[in-house]
């Protein structure tokens, strides 16, 4: 009789542990639908006030999907402690708990530092919900942090999701290059002098923010191109890639460029692994610069129609340079396709070791790269060589960046005369403009600076962060994104589709070096880093075919 009450007890739980996972699973397809599919193209009264609309969305659903998971954890808690007093083991918690990944373990960490700077901070109620239009305050990161737990811990990848994603995201690029040459098909533009053109874009607002989104969530779709085997499959993510490269190039904001060079470094490691992974490597750089020239070609046929842009995207969609990259890759591929297995394979391993030289060849360039800026804007150069160069990348000054050299410049100002413990924590979350306008010297400059408008961050996202969360939040952070990508590309060793995770993360770190965190990006960040961690747990998870 015993056994059978025990054995009673266990289905109960059993069950009733069952029931708590299909209602997990419902909630967080549900939210993930919302975000994927909806919040992209979601919008109001075009982009009057879009940052506040996508907020909004993204606020109401969270706090629906927090809520409801909050009550499950409760009912969890509640069986798990019925289950003790019973004398029912509990060890699979403890298991569970041992079970954490480095990822758990740095974003854990990430969000224990935000909540210190919010308690440290002496605006609380700002900094729960951050500066007007960008919201990223503790409220916020609570929900990121929440998202990646809740999300790592029980979601496994399905198909639908997926293609919602690839879908809704390929609507947005579309309607990106429409707006590149006015065409306007839901009357965004109506009413937008041409001046202003340039800096909104699709669905999403700010050029910027637009590149933001782009840079984080477009390589799940390339990844499947660049692994897939299945022609069908190839062809309909190729159509996708090839949209991807062309937005690239008219998006207009120059971090974007910076996101590429990081991932194209990172992905061309990772292709060094054998012969097919190579060839779909040139294949990738090929359709890009392909797609960059053929963009070039329609701005010069509908140069009437077409958004003035700024110098570097025009520099690669129509210079000669583009051309002469596409020859070049383009001969690059056959040559290798031709190359025997003995031959390819002594080529991959030479190339494996030259590679390891790439990162201490990048500190070695941002090194010099910033040691000729600073003679360069000091007037050494001209001193000592009778050469000064007022290129606006090469000469710093407060215009520097379209103005991160004012912004870059007064952030650290503030950041010196913190005191220690904020030094170490920061003046709360999304805090920047209460503290700096707070403080009257600072105050002063800002508003010389920017009489009619109010600077709400740093415009860096590790500068914004090292004001907000101090060094220690800083320190946490970059573990996160760099920590990140290390740890996604080791697992990717053994499935390649998580490729795709680090080079989401590695295109956000790279572009957020002149961005911030907003809600246009930052919560899909999270949302790859927690279906990535949910990937490596999934057992039943198969490569793309």
């Amino acid at each position: 009789m015993k056994v059978k009450k025990k054995t009673k007890k266990n289905d109960f739980y059993s069950e009733a542990k069952s029931f708590l996972a299909l209602v997990d699973t419902g909630i967080i397809y549900a939210f993930l639908f919302c975000m994927l599919g909806i919040f992209p193209l979601f919008y109001e009264n075009a982009y009057q006030g879009i940052g506040n609309v996508k907020y909004a969305l993204f606020a109401k659903t969270s706090r629906f999907f927090l809520i409801v998971e909050i009550v499950l954890i409760i009912v969890r808690i509640c069986l798990i402690i019925s289950q003790y007093f019973k004398g029912e083991s509990i060890d699979y918690v403890v298991d569970e708990l041992k079970k954490r990944s480095f990822l758990d373990k740095a974003v854990a960490v990430y969000g224990i530092c935000v909540i210190i700077s919010f308690l440290l901070c002496d605006n609380m109620s700002f900094a729960f919900e951050g500066a007007d239009g960008w919201n990223m305050g503790l409220y916020s990161q609570l929900v990121f942090v929440g998202i990646y737990f809740l999300i790592s811990w029980r979601y496994q990848l399905l198909e639908g999701i997926l293609k919602v994603h690839l879908f809704s995201s390929a609507i947005v690029f579309i309607l990106g290059i429409l707006h590149r040459f006015q065409i306007d098909p839901l009357g965004m533009y109506e009413g937008l002098a041409m001046h202003l053109k340039v800096s909104f874009l699709s669905t999403l607002g700010q050029s910027s923010w637009y590149s933001s989104y782009m840079c984080t969530v477009f390589f799940v779709g390339i990844i499947i191109f660049y692994l897939s085997k299945e022609k069908k499959l190839r062809i309909w993510t190729g159509i996708y890639t090839v949209l991807c490269f062309a937005i690239f190039v008219v998006q207009n904001s120059d971090s974007a460029y910076m996101a590429m060079v990081g991932i194209l470094l990172l992905l061309g490691y990772f292709s060094l692994e054998n012969k097919e992974r190579w060839l779909r490597f040139i294949q990738l750089i090929a359709m890009m610069f392909g797609t960059f020239a053929g963009m070039g070609i329609l701005q010069k046929i509908f140069a009437a129609r077409m958004v003035p842009l700024e110098s570097l995207s025009i520099f690669f969609s129509q210079s000669i340079f583009t051309w002469i990259i596409l020859a070049i890759s383009i001969g690059l591929y056959f040559l290798f396709k031709n190359l025997n297995d003995e031959k390819m394979q002594k080529f991959l391993k030479m190339f494996r070791k030259i590679y390891k030289l790439v990162p201490v060849l990048l500190v070695l360039g941002i090194v010099g790269m910033s040691v000729f800026i600073y003679l360069n804007t000091k007037g050494y150069l001209l001193q000592w060589f009778g050469f000064q160069s007022s290129n606006m990348y090469l000469y710093f000054s407060d215009m520097w960046g379209n103005r991160r050299g004012f912004n870059w410049s007064i952030a650290l100002e503030a950041y010196a005369g913190f005191p220690f413990i904020n030094k170490l924590y920061g003046i709360g979350p999304d805090s920047f403009s209460a503290y700096l306008y707070s403080v009257p010297e600072l105050a002063e400059k800002l508003r010389s600076y920017y009489p009619t408008l109010t600077l709400t961050n740093a415009h860096s996202e590790y500068i914004n962060s090292l004001v907000c969360y101090g060094v220690v939040g800083l320190a946490a952070w970059i573990t996160v994104l760099v920590g990140g990508i290390v740890y996604f590309y080791r697992k990717a060793k053994e499935e390649p589709f998580m490729i795709a995770f680090a080079l989401c993360i590695m295109g956000y770190a790279c572009h957020n070096i002149f961005c911030y965190q907003q809600v246009c990006c930052t919560p899909f960040l999270f949302i790859a880093l927690g279906i990535g961690e949910s990937l490596t747990k999934d057992e039943n998870f198969n490569t793309i075919k």
